[in-house]
């Protein structure tokens, strides 16, 4: 009698799941390493992991098999790591954003899906994908995407593929921008934070980008980020029926089960709460600290093994251009916010 191997959740077999979370672990733990050195300190080990596993995928190349761990990695690794991170929340600092961020964010939202597909389309690419590509730009990259796609029945895999692949190089790029330009323009903490926060597609890659103007940036940057991630459901649904009115009903259902519900956004809060009572000690709270950074430098890991490069090169080159400009617009349109109030 032949038996079959046992399968994880997220596809392919124990092993093979183990070996693609232990590749993110392994590139996690010599990113924190190299992250000691005096040239290199700059970068942190976040910015660090998400290049190894970049250069990893191009020279190496991963395995189909892989796939499961490293994506587990990129997405429940880094959820943990965020709601461990609400043990530095700062509720006085955050308060000062209050609706301030909220706005902000919607704002950006709003302009970025009322004019990026459009001009996207008018620069050559196809509706569904200059559609897919504006909503991975505008809300929180590959998780924005896949929520959009499976609102509109017909996306085409290919089109989710490309958008997924190029939000996460266009995100990396964006990463090393603001973390090499704030050494050059020493941004306030509040201004970098609302910056990269309201810009960067990745919940990781704001995570990677916000310790660059010091511990309150990266508060003020990663809670204007899950602002971001709050509003994906809401719009989701909006856009679900949006297409379910246009197409007059006919074959569309709206699934709720595959709307994204972001949960790991209340644990952070309740976190941060909990610290704010006093719950924990500093050694605590420290040794939480730790854990929390090395689960979502493994994630970065995962985030960078994730980009296929490739399928970029040959499919994406004109829609990678197209990004680039979207994201320009995008951060100019966040930084005339920005500063006008700060």
């Amino acid at each position: 009698m032949q038996t079959t191997e046992k399968q994880p959740a997220s596809g392919g077999t124990w092993v093979s799941f183990g070996l693609g979370l232990g590749i993110t672990v392994v590139i996690g733990l010599v990113a924190m390493g190299l992250a000691l050195l005096p040239g290199l300190a700059v970068m942190g080990a976040l910015t660090i992991a998400l290049l190894l596993g970049l250069l990893w995928r191009a020279t190496l190349g991963l395995p189909k098999a892989y796939a499961g761990g490293v994506r587990f990695s990129a997405q429940k690794l880094l959820r943990y790591g965020i709601i461990l991170t609400g043990v530095r929340l700062n509720f006085t600092l955050l308060a000062s954003g209050g609706i301030r961020i909220f706005l902000q964010d919607l704002a950006l939202i709003l302009l970025a899906l009322l004019l990026f597909p459009w001009l996207a389309h008018k620069l050559g690419l196809s509706k569904r994908l200059a559609f897919l590509m504006s909503v991975g730009q505008a809300i929180c990259g590959a998780s924005a995407v896949g929520a959009m796609a499976a609102a509109l029945p017909d996306s085409e895999d290919d089109d989710v593929s490309l958008a997924v692949a190029i939000c996460g190089l266009v995100g990396t790029l964006g990463v090393l921008a603001f973390v090499f330009g704030e050494q050059i323009f020493h941004l306030s903490a509040q201004a970098y934070g609302l910056l990269s926060g309201s810009i960067l597609h990745e919940i990781a890659q704001v995570v990677a980008a916000g310790p660059a103007a010091g511990p309150a940036g990266a508060d003020i940057a990663l809670v204007t980020k899950l602002t971001r991630v709050v509003l994906l459901a809401p719009i989701a649904i909006i856009v679900a029926f949006g297409y379910a009115w246009k197409q007059g009903g006919k074959g569309t259902r709206m699934s709720w089960k595959k709307l994204p519900i972001p949960w790991f956004v209340l644990g952070f809060l309740v976190v941060g709460v909990i610290t704010s009572f006093g719950v924990f000690s500093r050694p605590v709270i420290d040794g939480v600290l730790q854990v929390s950074t090395f689960l979502m430098v493994a994630s970065m890991a995962a985030m960078g093994l994730q980009v296929d490069l490739k399928v970029i090169r040959t499919t994406g080159l004109k829609a990678v251009g197209v990004a680039v400009l979207l994201f320009a617009i995008l951060l100019m349109a966040s930084a005339a916010l920005t500063f006008a109030f700060v």
